[in-house]
């Protein structure tokens, strides 16, 4: 986490976290020992010797026993790395079990890596051993220790109750009943089979997250971050709702490389949500605009999150195809957010600073060739249809080269190189992280392809729904938004296909719409309350009460929750059409966006009343279809609401108070 201002002209104004909010923002965030001596050295050894494996194998190709190799490396790190209990009064010390885990790990991974011959090409899951048996259930409990231990509680317990269902789902009534299984089917299945822990999500985390990590981490080492936030407040810090707006560009530019919500927010947030509070912001909307805008990032070409490379291998497209698609919805999401955090800043009576960004834009992208040129080479890789792992391979490249090349003497060098070896640890925890999870969420897919229980719930859903398209896309929206609430967006997305997808294909619903829209959702869940820990994160460092900075991130980013319903019901907003009919699509969108923002706000030209906001978010629910008469019902509402504001006084007269962004 950087502790840097972004911009000259704000240096020591407040843009460090004090060791209360430190602690703060490390409570909410995966808690890491902090190791010395022995250990130390052996972390950084092997989180760089994992770095260098997936730097490796992506330029030369995967192993086959890559998916191995890759969790084996996760178990090394993580055991040792992540405590036990958190909240232990030693914790950073590594105890014995912590090093027994270690070594169970390797034992069950190299004995898989032995044995894989037998396992996969003579069919072994099907005729499991004693010895498969026993190591397939220290595997298991690993793989959820391993995930209880980095991302938290909730996505283990999902895979347990899971589980659970495996091995008495014969017990269940009606429909959720299944034929059952033994106990070595089930154990041979989540340890042996191809839907386990070494299953295809595994797979894609082994040969295209992991070198994404890796090169993101490179990026944000070598000062990706700051270099974001000084071109955000440059474009944006003169502007009415200046530094919220600062948030949502440098949020959204920061999330193009780093796909996680809770490190978007703890690195833009640490310069945004001081600078907001300090001119004339609230706290818990200093936090709520870092923690809405930060969400957006895993939907924002072009790396995005790690359930977009999972999606791209499912639906069997390109990634480049994916986020082609995803491009106008995060584009209408930062568009809410920007107008949100416009009509606030209306509403406040704050005006632009006259001396806000005042460092110009060319010296900005003078000294950022390192960062830039990288970004570059990737989209053109990309565009020209290369995997995704080969242009996160040659963007490394490019990067590493570029960064060690600008060192100027020998003590820069040694310093670039030093940076270096921190970002390929920090790029292999990353990738650490996301195996430990999912591994978890290997175990579910596991269980629902075992059970059926997928064309179970999905019956459940299109029952309820009666074959209505709305009710189906709310019920998909609450179930995601449920089984995201508390777990990574991953594990959120993979949760949410295995148990809505089926049902909106069943509706009509094409598989990429369907596939996007689960996404989407299990992004927004990393705001939503009563689990929101984006929202935790913001707060814990504007100083502010969670949940109020949960329920204003979701008013912020509110418009956002509308859009998907939008693209399903108007596919142009994929790219999918005519340029004329995309063109009309997004700027109908727009519209919609502009009147919920106005509506969950409560500003327009002036202060809206009770009546106008209604018919504001009346006009948003109307140019959701963008059809020609529900068009013309939400012009015409936003007409009605603009007149109303303009000539119809509701309300005696108030002088709105006039500031200056600063409160002066």
């Amino acid at each position: 986490m950087r502790e840097e201002v972004a911009d000259p002209s704000y240096v020591g104004r407040g843009t460090t976290l004090d060791s209360k909010q430190q602690n703060a923002v490390e409570k909410e965030e995966t808690p890491r020992r902090k190791l010395t001596g022995f250990w130390a050295k052996a972390m950084r050894t092997t989180g760089v010797a994992m770095a260098l494996f997936q730097i490796y194998t992506a330029g030369t190709g995967s192993f086959v026993v890559q998916n191995t190799l890759h969790l084996m490396f996760a178990f090394l790190l993580i055991f040792i790395v992540y405590p036990s209990n958190k909240r232990a009064a030693d914790r950073n010390r590594v105890r014995s079990w912590d090093v027994l885990f270690t070594l169970l790990g390797l034992s069950g991974n190299l004995y898989y890596m032995f044995n894989l011959n037998r396992i996969l090409y003579e069919l072994g899951y099907l005729s499991p051993t004693p010895a498969d048996i026993v190591l397939g259930v220290v595997m298991v409990v690993l793989v959820l220790e391993a995930a209880r231990r980095t991302v938290g509680s909730i996505l283990p317990l999902l895979s347990t109750v899971a589980i659970l269902y495996a091995f008495f789902g014969p017990y269940f009534p009606g429909k959720w009943a299944h034929g059952g299984f033994s106990f070595g089917d089930i154990v041979a299945t989540l340890y042996l089979g191809e839907l386990g822990i070494y299953g295809s999500i595994m797979r894609i985390s082994a040969s295209v997250i992991a070198i994404f990590a890796i090169f993101g981490g490179l990026l944000v080492h070598t000062g990706g971050g700051d270099v974001f936030i000084r071109i955000a407040y440059a474009l944006t810090g003169r502007l009415t709702g200046g530094p919220p707006k600062v948030s949502v560009v440098s949020s959204m530019l920061f999330g193009m490389i780093s796909g996680s919500t809770a490190a978007n927010v703890a690195t833009t947030g640490v310069f945004t949500i001081p600078l907001m509070k300090s001119k004339g912001y609230p706290a818990h909307f200093a936090g709520a605009a870092e923690a809405a805008a930060s969400s957006g990032g895993q939907i924002m070409p072009p790396i995005m999150g790690a359930a977009a490379f999972i999606m791209a291998d499912i639906l069997g497209i390109s990634y480049f195809k994916v986020a082609a698609a995803a491009l106008i919805p995060a584009i209408l999401y930062y568009f809410g957010c920007w107008m949100a955090v416009q009509f606030e800043a209306k509403r406040l009576g704050l005006l632009p600073e006259p001396g806000g960004g005042k460092t110009p834009l060319r010296i900005i992208f003078a000294g950022s060739h390192t960062l830039f040129i990288p970004l570059i080479l990737m989209i053109i890789l990309l565009v020209a249809m290369y995997t995704p792992t080969t242009c996160a391979f040659w963007s490394f490249i490019s990067a590493l080269f570029l960064y060690l090349i600008s060192a100027r003497s020998k003590s820069q060098l040694y310093q670039a190189l030093k940076n270096v070896l921190k970002a390929l640890e920090g790029g292999a925890l990353t990738a650490a992280l996301v195996a430990s999870m999912v591994g978890v969420v290997q175990i579910v897919v596991a269980v629902v392809g075992m059970t059926g229980l997928s064309v179970k719930f999905s019956a459940v859903i299109v029952a309820i729904s009666g074959q209505s398209l709305l009710a189906a896309l709310i019920m998909g929206m609450v179930v995601t938004i449920i089984l995201g609430m508390g777990v990574p967006t991953v594990a959120a997305y993979m949760l949410g296909i295995s148990i809505v997808a089926g049902a909106f294909v069943n509706v009509g619903i094409s598989p990429l719409l369907a596939h996007m829209f689960i996404f989407y959702y299990a992004v927004l869940a990393g705001v939503t309350p009563p689990v929101a820990l984006g929202a935790y994160v913001g707060a814990a460092i504007a100083g502010a009460h969670w949940f109020q900075t949960a329920l204003t991130a979701c008013r912020i980013g509110f418009a956002g929750f509308l859009v998907p319903f939008m693209f399903i019901y108007n596919p142009t907003l994929l790219g999918q059409g005519s340029i004329l009919g995309v063109t009309v699509g997004f700027l109908s969108a727009c519209i919609g966006i502009v009147a919920l923002a106005s509506s969950m706000i409560g500003y327009l030209l002036k202060p809206a009343n009770f009546v106008e906001r209604i018919f504001l978010f009346g006009a948003a629910l109307a140019l959701i279809d963008a059809r020609l008469y529900t068009d013309l019902i939400g012009c015409s509402l936003i007409g009605i609401t603009l007149l109303l504001q303009k000539y119809w006084s509701w309300r005696p007269d108030e002088a709105t108070p006039v500031m200056v962004a600063g409160g002066k």
